[in-house]
């Protein structure tokens, strides 16, 4: 009796005897840690060496059967779990390209040797439905540069575990706070990090931030124009930054034309603006060029390129009626919720109903869906059609959930070789998910939309799009405009929303995003506040910054310079010589930034990259200038015929202008938006009483201006 209490006793003294090992929670994720399953190595779609996983687990079933199964079951060793091939690969004791990539005291080795102990068991074990990380997003005190990172995963029966020696961690930034494989994160520098945690389907991040303080500095800065310059100022600040002074006139006289119409300013334009002494002429100007033809069409072009407007995707005659369209839509300043609208529900002839040519650009369900969530969403999610997004919670089911609003959608008349097609819903037209392989219902990122069998799907799609406080729509367009206007995205690439690539500012994206929506989703009042900040129109020379401060490039304390496109440089060449370019098949007068199509056969247009609209991202425009690109422009006969031209610039000054003083000024106006310096006088006026041809000596003169990098380049 005492013998059978006492071993009573002992049972419940002895620690619990741990649960059997998961493989489809404990095993996929040990693999997914030490990257077994990646994309570069087995988990590609061709697998590594005769072994193929799915990529980072997404298909269990497949790897059990790779695993356990597979090439006789050579894998593992349920007799000698130790000597499994798998863990000698992966323990680096029998040769393997990926070289030692676990320990045999680590939890990943020593977890995959148990469930080969326990006889390989696969099982059926609770969904993981939640992940969180902590600490979440704050601030690291300045005697605290290092964090743990914790990770718990919840699962469908309510249960939770401490996972952080399964997750895999990595860094947005490394060269400003590296993570370890264990989740420390350490900051080698004042700035800010988003670090990814991702656990078997779950991805979740947090944002820190550190800041080394630095005792001598102190913010300077122009004083705020509106809550642009007070949000970014605040974030400079923070960081210990500062920024640009404000431009010169000629600066913002110039920029804002090319940012705003495309054109350059007259040089009677420039002079009147140069001139006056109103407080604010900077605001008035801007009001002037938001109501010029000129914003329409160069708005309107920028669109056509994303949504690839072509005669090779569109028709030759479709392709000029979807860009009247567009050019009314801006010039009427139409709301994007109803512009989005008319796109993504269009239907009937597509001459008539031009917003219905998004779908002969997007002929199949998973383009539509693909163009929808890149243009108005922000959001990549190709990757998501034949696996899970790698760096966010977009699985192939919302992919899939997407495309199937747009699966009725069906065409006429493309087999007849007609400009016109006409775009129709077909009822009944269901796709396929892949992993379930049943029809899919349509669903937006998780969202589920009630529907009629009657009902169109896509204006289903464009209600949940556009309904306020749709968290992607109003962000995402914001941050395209102010890509166009600063040259680089609060979110940048523009179009890649995800919680690993976050806002530079977030509250500045948050506060366009609820301006945006307060002027009715329009874009003239956004374009308005954007040009009237400090912040659009700070100089381009980066000031001297403090020891410890961040990296400037994210923060826009100073203008971004970038080269002028391929449209913005032949009509600058033409507003400044006088002399309009002809293209074939279009009125004299046209300007490049007005060219209904892209890929137009145009010597100039295309040795400066204007794009043949093949993509959907921003990025098909080269954004450096190029040696042939600067030899093209010196050499170009077309243009030194513009510069000599009998009706040009320089020969109507020549008729009209007997002062040189005078004519020197206008050519500059007319080609750099500035008079010139008092330097640029005496170099100019020297050059020409050293040359016997006058009419050639001004040739000269704007053929160089037209060559410098002031010429070519947005400041």
């Amino acid at each position: 009796m005492i013998a059978a209490l006492s071993l009573t006793a002992l049972l419940a003294a002895a620690p619990p005897a741990e649960p059997p090992v998961s493989f489809r929670t404990d095993v996929i994720a040990a693999l997914s840690r030490v990257g077994c399953n990646s994309g570069a190595c087995h988990g590609s779609p061709q697998g590594k060496n005769g072994f193929r996983l799915s990529l980072r687990g997404a298909d269990p079933t497949l790897d059990y059967e790779t695993l356990v199964k597979e090439t006789g079951g050579r894998r593992v060793n349920r007799h000698s779990p130790d000597d499994s091939l798998l863990l000698q690969k992966g323990s680096g004791r029998v040769a393997h390209n990926g070289g030692a990539l676990m320990g045999r005291s680590e939890p990943v080795y020593q977890t995959i040797l148990r469930w080969v102990a326990e006889g390989c068991r696969d099982d059926a074990p609770p969904a993981l439905v939640k992940l969180d990380v902590t600490p979440g997003s704050r601030h690291l005190p300045l005697e605290q540069p290092s964090v743990q990172l914790t990770v718990k995963a919840t699962f469908a029966d309510g249960s939770t575990r401490d996972v952080t020696n399964m997750t895999v961690f990595s860094s947005n930034d490394v060269t400003v706070a590296p993570v370890t494989k264990n989740g420390l994160v350490t900051f080698a520098r004042t700035g800010e990090v988003a670090v990814l945690a991702r656990f078997l389907t779950g991805i979740t991040s947090t944002r820190l931030a550190w800041v080394k303080p630095d005792k001598a500095y102190q913010f300077r800065g122009p004083a705020p124009a509106n809550f642009v310059d007070e949000l970014l100022f605040a974030k400079q600040k923070e960081l210990q930054l500062s920024p640009a002074p404000v431009c010169s006139d000629e600066v913002f006289l110039r920029r804002v034309h090319l940012d705003v119409t495309g054109t350059l300013p007259t040089p009677e334009a420039a002079r009147e603006f140069l001139d006056s002494k109103a407080a604010d002429k900077r605001a008035k100007l801007i009001d002037q060029l938001l109501q010029r033809e000129e914003y329409a069409q160069f708005w309107a072009l920028k669109w056509a390129d994303v949504l690839r407007g072509s005669p090779v995707t569109i028709s030759e005659r479709g392709v000029h009626s979807f860009h009247r369209y567009l050019v009314r839509s801006f010039a009427d300043d139409k709301p994007v919720t109803q512009f989005a609208r008319e796109l993504l529900t269009g239907t009937g002839n597509t001459l008539n109903k031009p917003g219905a040519n998004f779908y002969r650009v997007t002929r199949t369900p998973e383009d539509s869906a693909e163009a929808a969530a890149q243009l108005f969403l922000g959001v990549r999610m190709q990757c998501a059609k034949c696996h899970n997004h790698p760096f966010e919670n977009i699985t192939q089911t919302d992919y899939y959930g997407l495309a199937a609003f747009f699966a009725r959608v069906q065409f006429k008349g493309a087999q007849f070789g007609l400009d016109d097609e006409v775009v129709y819903l077909q009822p009944g037209r269901e796709i396929n998910n892949p992993l379930t392989r049943k029809p899919q219902p349509p669903q937006a990122f998780g969202t589920a939309v009630a529907l009629g069998p009657d009902d169109d799907r896509r204006e289903k799609f464009a209600d949940w799009l556009t309904q306020p406080g749709n968290k992607y729509f109003a962000p995402s367009v914001v941050n395209r405009v102010w890509f166009h206007l600063m040259g680089k995205g609060i979110v940048d690439p523009v179009d890649d929303f995800r919680d690993t690539n976050p806002p530079s500012s977030p509250e500045l994206l948050d506060a366009l995003a609820k301006e945006f929506a307060k002027g009715g989703y329009k874009l003239k009042p956004l374009i308005r506040v954007i040009l009237n900040s400090r912040t659009y129109q700070l100089s381009s020379e980066l000031p001297q910054q403090s020891a410890h401060a961040a990296s400037p490039d994210r923060y826009f304390v100073a203008a971004q310079v970038r080269m002028l496109t391929a449209e913005q440089i032949l009509d600058a060449v033409s507003s400044a010589t006088g002399v309009p370019e002809k293209f074939k098949g279009y009125p004299a007068g046209t300007r490049a930034i007005a060219l209904p199509e892209g890929g137009i056969n145009h010597p100039f247009l295309m040795a400066f990259s204007k794009p043949v609209r093949d993509v959907i991202c921003e990025c098909a425009r080269e954004d450096d200038p190029a040696l042939p690109q600067v030899l093209h422009l010196l050499n170009n006969a077309n243009v030194l015929a513009k510069v000599k031209a009998p009706d040009g610039r320089v020969a109507t000054l020549l008729k009209t202008e007997k002062d040189s003083a005078a004519a020197i000024e206008q050519i500059y106006l007319a080609t750099l938006s500035r008079r010139p310096t008092a330097h640029e006088r005496e170099l100019v006026t020297k050059h020409l009483a050293g040359v016997k041809d006058r009419a050639a000596g001004l040739q000269d003169v704007q053929h160089a201006l037209m060559n410098l990098n002031e010429f070519l380049l947005r400041h």
